[in-house]
């Protein structure tokens, strides 16, 4: 992976200042979308509803690269 304007060497240490910040607030985005959701009394509890939209999101990335394979989405 290159970063332009950055040697080989210096993107390891470019990139450790900004991933584990991006990290953090987006474990803290996804565990406050789960509290609220079960505080509001969603249907099913926040972590079920994170767990579902998970599930089927990798399912469908699945299948874009199955249907990539096979030459595209010109028929989808």
């Amino acid at each position: 992976m290159t970063i332009e304007g950055y040697r080989k060497e210096n993107v390891k240490h470019y990139l450790n200042k900004y991933i584990p910040t991006a990290a953090l607030l987006g474990g803290i985005c996804i565990g406050a979308l789960s509290i609220f959701a079960d505080l509001v009394g969603a249907i099913g509890s926040g972590t079920g509803i994170m767990l579902a939209v998970t599930i089927v999101y990798s399912m469908f990335e699945t299948f874009a690269k199955e249907k990539a394979k096979e030459g595209g989405f010109a028929l989808f």
